[in-house]
């Protein structure tokens, strides 16, 4: 019976191990460029904010400089929305 029951814990564990190893394996990876880009219509993205302001008539402009940039722009005219 004792090597039966060893058995079942080896077996289980082998399970575990490689239910964790598939899922770290196939789990998405993050691209740290697009995430929340105005381009990306990904779940991290803007697009589908964007194309929805553009078409209400709302203007919308996007920024492509470094951030710094912008932070550091006086020309800014209120009401400003920065996303990043």
């Amino acid at each position: 019976m004792k090597l039966s029951n060893r058995r079942l814990w080896l077996f289980g564990a082998i399970a575990i191990g490689a239910i964790i190893l598939i899922t770290l394996l196939t789990a998405p990876t993050r691209n740290k460029v697009s995430s929340g880009s105005t381009y990306s219509r990904s779940p991290d993205g803007y697009g589908a904010w964007y194309a929805f302001m553009s078409e209400r008539g709302t203007p919308v402009k996007r920024w492509r400089k470094p951030f710094d940039d912008l932070a550091n722009n006086q020309n800014a005219q209120p009401p400003t929305t920065l996303l990043r």
